[in-house]
């Protein structure tokens, strides 16, 4: 469970006899696998010195390898910190950077005996030690202002029965029995004592202290999972333990608590009482003391889905990233800047308008400089610092200077009306040095979510984590020949929550016509060539690349990944199957609905070659899901294939599969679309990956799923909610 535009500018193959291959330097897809993401940044107190971790994928230690930096704020040379300390990485890196209040200290998550604590390294150098001692590691955590004190999340260590029933194998699992959910606990770091603060029955998604350290504010839930983020209320209670007191008190999402520098506000984002996914997450501020009238949402009119957000320290206003683009409007929707909201009026600006893409902001303790992860359109995001004053970005890192040396394809947005009228825009991205008047093979890249999209940067749908999770290869692709459309159809961002809501009881009706009102559009315009046209999609994308083949014939090629085929199993089976019900309703109510809107049910339709692709250990949308539809089509003697990637979840996770993935499509589209790909085609040796017993060590494992509950940005990819 992702934003782009192209206004167009067309393209030439000139007639002149002289094939893509000779005329641009080829990105490869072992291009794509050398090329490393930053993963956190954060700024010192003093405003001096950034911290910030670089992501870069090993295929010998299949995983993505992160370390830590630091660079002055007036630029130069960034130092190496970490080298023998294991950054937290699984199943991607999570540093949760922070500096202590005194900014002597650089805090983050790593791995002591495979599991994640809170480590410190000195600013002046040196190893890093851990501060925290959880039997089963901790998840998110914040310093208390006075430096001699930490909260962080982590449930309760198994306990003494569980684990000898376990050690004679007579342990069984009792469904929603035998949860340990993530509490709140409190370490003092000078008894290095930690106790939990926050009721056994609560599952804790995140908090935030309050300025003088006697009180914290935490979003908490009677759910547990995937469900836990869509349905909190926010709490405080004593740092010292006691009971909580609940100050919002609402249905569906209420989360991230933050409390102004001043102490009289908290900050939150919520969805404003609205139970279910389909809505925005507004950013709302309430009164410390509480009281339901003191509520005041700061961004209702915009329609602002909040991602993250920061106080300044002068309690006036707060800055913002909007991670859905609910607010961003036509050509915009592929943008993500940081905003800055009055707390007093509401009123919003923009802090870095154009074509780039943010995440990761911090403030100075004066509030003069912020730092943050900026992505321009053909980059993979660099550090950049701004001065408040006179907002003028300043990049701070080149992280991929390699891509200087490369001739990547030209992105951009474009619009095209539907069937029905409704503006709809895309990205498109052409390969290097295209010219508009020759037709070129056109693939369509359909985004997850329901509710996700586009952004721009190396890997469109997957900038905000490392990118190479992403199946499609499009920047290689496009070195190989091919243009490739990233539409943005009805139901996903960029059209507001009434967009959202264009396709409840509708998957694959609206969005479908969108999507191939696009294709037309590029084939009028002469840039697609009817004859040689292909789709690709995962998730959600995968729903719908399924979805097309069964609808029409007109494509030569697609790949499905991770899709849903029967939406009626899709319920039943999946560890997020309640996101169905605000669709469509339950199976048992709304079941010839779910058939009638089903890729499955019209398998027989299909004359597409179609290549299916899933992970083995995908919970979000099970294999049996891949199972049906291979079978149905097999059975009716189509056109299919079949991969199955071994540990893979909802997206690899591991830099060999993510490789091979990525080679798989590449190659597919290659010989339907009959594309010469071979520069690709040269297989790397890797050495032996280590066991997969103890890539899944239990507690490793179990950390993996606390951050999955407290930290869902980690883990969405093809939507930020549903698939």
């Amino acid at each position: 469970m992702f934003h782009m535009k192209l206004r167009w500018t067309a393209l030439l193959l000139a007639l002149i006899c002289v094939p893509w291959s000779t005329l641009a330097a080829k990105v490869t897809v072992d291009d794509l696998m050398k090329l490393s993401s930053i993963s956190d940044v954060r700024i010192s107190p003093d405003g001096k010195r950034i911290a910030y971790v670089v992501s870069t994928p090993s295929l010998e230690r299949a995983e993505h390898v992160p370390v830590l930096y630091v660079v002055p704020a007036e630029g130069g040379s960034p130092l190496r910190m970490t080298r023998s300390t294991r950054i937290f990485n699984k199943p991607l890196p999570t540093p949760c950077l922070r500096w202590s209040p005194d900014g002597s200290l650089i805090t983050f998550l790593g791995f002591v005996d495979d599991v994640p604590q809170v480590m410190a390294i000195a600013i002046a150098g040196g190893d890093a030690w851990p501060l925290t001692h959880a039997t089963d590691g901790v998840g998110p955590y914040e310093w208390a202002a006075d430096g001699k004190r930490i909260a962080y999340l982590a449930p309760d260590p198994v306990s003494k029965e569980i684990k000898e029933r376990k050690k004679n194998k007579s342990y069984v699992i009792q469904v929603d029995r035998d949860d340990r959910l993530p509490r709140l606990w409190v370490l003092d770091l000078q008894s290095n004592t930690a106790k939990p603060i926050s009721p056994i029955n609560q599952t804790v998604v995140d908090f935030g202290w309050s300025p003088d350290g006697q009180t914290i504010a935490y979003a908490g839930s009677d759910r547990k999972g995937f469900y836990a983020r869509f349905n909190q209320q926010i709490y405080t209670v004593s740092s010292n333990g006691g009971t909580p007191r609940a100050i919002v008190d609402r249905p569906g999402t209420n989360k991230t608590p933050r409390y102004s520098s001043d102490g009289k506000w908290i900050a939150f984002i919520s969805t404003g009482g609205y139970e279910r996914m389909i809505s925005a997450e507004d950013l709302f501020v309430v009164s410390a003391a509480g009281g339901k009238d003191t509520i005041r949402n700061l961004t209702g009119k915009s329609e602002v889905w909040t991602g993250e957000y920061i106080w300044s320290p002068d309690s006036r206003s707060l800055l913002l990233i909007a991670n859905e683009e609910t607010s961003m409007r036509g050509e915009h929707m592929f943008e993500q800047p940081i905003m800055r909201v009055a707390i007093d009026s509401g009123q919003m600006e923009s802090l870095t308008p154009g074509p780039v893409v943010n995440f990761s902001v911090s403030i100075s303790r004066d509030g003069k400089w912020i730092a943050y992860k900026s992505v321009e359109s053909r980059t993979m995001g660099d550090v950049f610092v701004m001065n408040l004053a006179d907002k003028k970005p300043v990049r701070l890192s080149e992280i991929n200077p390699q891509l200087r040396q490369m001739e990547l394809g030209k992105l951009q947005p474009i619009g095209w009306k539907s069937f029905d009228g409704k503006e709809i825009w895309g990205l498109l991205l052409t390969p290097p040095g295209y010219k508009s008047g020759a037709r070129l093979p056109v693939v369509v890249y359909c985004h997850g979510g329901p509710i996700g999209g586009f952004t721009y940067g190396i890997f469109p749908q997957f900038m905000h984590i490392p990118g190479q999770v992403d199946p499609y290869p499009s920047e290689a692709m496009a070195s190989a020949g091919m243009a490739i459309l990233f539409p943005m159809p009805r139901g996903g961002s960029g059209y507001g929550v009434a967009g959202f809501k264009e396709i409840i009881k509708a998957w694959g009706e609206g969005d479908y016509k969108d999507i191939m009102a696009g294709v037309d559009y590029l084939i009028d315009q002469g840039i697609a060539d009817p004859d040689r046209l292909g789709v690709m999609g995962a998730s959600y994308g995968g729903f719908m690349t399924s979805w097309i083949v069964t609808q029409t014939g007109r494509f030569k090629a697609a790949s499905t990944g991770a899709s849903v085929n029967d939406l009626i199993t899709e319920y039943y089976l999946s560890d997020a199957g309640d996101f169905l019900i605000e669709y469509y309703g339950y199976p048992w109510e709304a079941g010839e609905s779910l058939i009638k809107h089903s890729p499955i049910t019209f398998a027989s339709k299909v004359t597409t070659p179609l290549l299916i692709q899933h992970g083995e250990e995908d919970h979000r949308v099970p294999i049996e899901q891949a199972w049906e539809f291979y079978r149905a089509l097999k059975a009716q003697k189509k056109t299919v294939e079949f991969d199955i990637y071994p540990r893979g979840g909802h997206v690899n996770f591991e830099p060999p599969l993510e490789r091979e993935y990525m080679l798989r499509n590449l190659e597919w589209f290659g010989r339907w679309l009959k594309i010469d790909v071979s520069q690709h085609e040269e297989k790397v040796k890797t050495s032996e990956v280590g066991n997969e017993e103890e890539y899944n060590r239990s507690r490793a494992y179990s950390a993996a799923l606390l951050l999955a509950v407290v930290r869902p940005d980690v883990h969405r990819n093809c939507g930020r909610h549903g698939l």
